[in-house]
């Protein structure tokens, strides 16, 4: 059975139609789920939640989304996510709004577990380093925890009680033992890849559940969701950083 996880949408529309038609071609029948930011810094957080329930996507809370519901936690965030931050609050519907705040911090998903950031701190945390993914890796209840929030695509995996990294390219990777996924960001990719990302899992549950994982990118209309974000009076770094990737 196959599985498409998404994350860090980040209210871009653009992106996500582009990634659910890309979904549609190679896995029509999956099940979505999506690891959270859903909005934040991008114009589109209504459609993007609409688009999101439309299709059925399961998946966890993000920093971005509980800013977005008023919590403080916006007060840590740089200008330009501020600013995206409370934009986004006044541009939410209330349909939106209990959407967002139905989601949890942590959905576990028969063999996979989901969060945004990390096991350990589901909200804040960045796993970018092997001392990180290591500890998380030990805590893993679950074979694999799919995850987000750095917008990188990683594969983190624990091999003879060490973390560590396997190179991620377009080719699918089977995974081996306990493993931390990041599926890396649909709206604002940061690997310097300006295409949007998401992620299919071939699952086997006959095998510990594991399978294996492909990154796939998609090209989108980057100027549309640029002139949104600068119609929408939003920082102009949010649309020029969409062009690079980073």
């Amino acid at each position: 059975m196959s599985v498409v996880v998404l994350s860090d949408v980040h209210a871009n529309i653009q992106a996500l139609d582009a990634v659910l038609d890309d979904v549609a071609r190679v896995a029509p029948h999956a099940p979505i789920w999506h690891c959270g930011d859903v909005v934040g810094y991008g114009a589109s957080p209504n459609e993007v939640i609409a688009a999101l329930r439309r299709v059925g996507a399961t998946g966890v809370m993000g920093n971005h989304d509980l800013a977005a519901l008023g919590d403080d936690i916006v007060e840590s965030f740089n200008e330009g996510a501020h600013a995206a931050a409370l934009w986004t609050r006044e541009a939410l519907t209330a349909e939106s709004r209990e959407w967002l705040r139905s989601l949890p911090r942590v959905a576990e998903m028969g063999s996979a577990t989901l969060v945004h950031a990390s096991l350990r701190d589901p909200i804040l945390e960045y796993v970018m380093d092997a001392t990180t993914a290591e500890e998380n890796l030990r805590r893993l209840s679950t074979p694999i925890l799919f995850h987000g929030h750095t917008h990188i695509p990683a594969l983190w995996e624990l091999q003879r009680e060490v973390a560590h990294l396997t190179a991620v390219d377009a080719d699918p990777i089977a995974l081996r033992g306990p493993s931390l996924v990041n599926v890396g960001s649909v709206g604002q990719p940061r690997d310097r890849d300006p295409r949007a990302a998401w992620l299919l899992w071939e699952r086997d549950e006959e095998h510990a559940g594991l399978g294996r994982v492909t990154w796939r990118r998609v090209e989108y209309d980057i100027p549309s969701a640029q002139e949104a974000i600068d119609a929408a009076g939003l920082p102009d770094s949010l649309a020029s950083r969409l062009a690079v990737g980073r």
